[in-house]
């Protein structure tokens, strides 16, 4: 029907109170939407820790099974353990009295391996590739090496580049975040960024399980750090963590 009067009607625009109240919606519905992002994360990280962390346990478990003990520990330091040679297995040469790493060819003295690793030499070891024992097959995701060569930009994933010096470490699938002062790992007295080792204690020195080993790892979520082992089914923050730990942890 026309308009009798003659005048065109118009458009009825959005008053104040309801351009405050879109505003408001879409902002409470941006922070649930950053806040599900967040969880998703952490549970995603949690989920890749805790795979990780079964392979680990099942690896030490054969180890057990063949040599009747359980991997040595590092007295000193948790996070700088010898778990990377003890379950890929390493070449031993009785004349030069030498270790090397059949993945990346380093070699290393007895004398660097307790500097480095508290211990006198690794176990798992042989005079060939064919008579190694290999529990566990490391990722470039899962194992870091450290050397006091690498630069801060030089990558410290996976065993594909070495130098004379390096070491390698089993890591946590989540690196701990650069930005970081609190890293975990030092090497000749120098930072490694970024490495986010498993946290391994065997022996007398064990808190939680006793006469077995406490295996952990702790992962950067936001501004906490958690922390997941093998003696707690459920996420824990860093701050409930044994004080006997807390002291373990280098300068």
């Amino acid at each position: 029907m026309k308009n009798l009067t003659g005048k065109s009607r118009g458009r009825r625009g959005f008053t104040l109170v309801e351009l405050l109240v879109v505003i408001v919606i879409i902002g409470i519905l941006a922070s649930l939407m950053v806040g599900l992002s967040g969880t998703a994360s952490r549970k995603m990280r949690e989920s890749r820790t805790r795979a990780e962390l079964v392979a680990i346990e099942t690896a030490i478990g054969a180890y057990k099974s063949k040599f009747g003990h359980y991997p040595p520990c590092n007295p000193k330091d948790p996070a700088l353990n010898s778990l990377y040679y003890e379950l890929t297995g390493c070449l031993y040469s009785p004349a030069r009295k030498t270790f090397r790493d059949p993945k990346v060819g380093t070699v290393m003295k007895v004398q660097a391996i307790k500097e480095h690793f508290g211990v006198e030499g690794f176990i798992n070891t042989a005079r060939s590739e064919r008579e190694l024992k290999q529990f566990y097959e490391p990722t470039a995701k899962t194992v870091s090496r450290i050397s006091e060569e690498h630069g801060d930009d030089d990558s410290a994933e996976g065993p594909k580049k070495h130098h004379a010096d390096e070491v390698h470490v089993l890591c946590v699938p989540v690196p701990w975040p650069l930005e970081r002062d609190d890293q975990p790992v030092r090497h000749h007295g120098k930072v490694a960024k970024g490495v986010n080792p498993w946290r391994y204690v065997v022996g007398q020195s064990v808190v939680n399980n006793i006469g077995k080993y406490d295996l952990w790892a702790e992962i950067v979520v936001g501004d906490e750090v958690l922390v997941i082992s093998n003696w707690r089914k459920e996420t824990f923050s860093r701050e409930q963590l044994s004080r006997y730990y807390k002291k373990k942890k280098r300068n």
